[in-house]
């Protein structure tokens, strides 16, 4: 037989009172075994509190979790943000399409342009030939 067990409740005997899980007495001048056991059958066999290392493992996680949601949460607004400045949120594959597009209508007025840029110039030398004889017509009107 223990001399003494532990209670999920406050015990009091006489002018002595024992807190949950403390060690009461069981003896005549303590608790009677007929007492002890009606005590566990109102509240229950005594069970020692839970493991604080596995409330902060659970509290941590829980913390872990919810960042991770926040940061969830900040990436979709992100996403969101980039999806609308994309042309209207249009597929990517699409995009590209339009950039090739784009490309080949540049090279083709970079070459344009080019072509037109040599055409100046040649109309410039032609320009200044022409010039050059009207004034060599000028001066030889001028001397006669």
């Amino acid at each position: 037989m223990a001399t003494t067990k532990k209670f999920n409740t406050t015990v009091r005997i006489g002018t002595k009172t024992y807190a949950p899980g403390e060690d009461v007495p069981l003896s005549k001048n303590g608790l009677s075994e007929a007492d002890a056991d009606n005590l566990e059958q109102v509240f229950g066999k005594w069970r020692k509190p839970a493991d604080a290392t596995a409330d902060k493992r659970v509290a941590a996680l829980t913390e872990e979790r919810d960042a991770l949601a926040d940061r969830v949460e900040a990436l979709t607004k992100e996403r969101d943000v980039l999806v609308a400045k994309t042309d209207g949120g249009k597929p990517v594959a699409d995009l590209k399409a339009g950039i090739a597009a784009l490309k080949v209508e540049l090279k083709e007025v970079t070459e344009d342009r080019d072509q037109l840029a040599e055409d100046n110039a040649t109309l410039a030398d032609e320009l200044k030939k022409l010039q050059a004889v009207a004034e060599d017509g000028d001066d030889e009107e001028g001397k006669t």
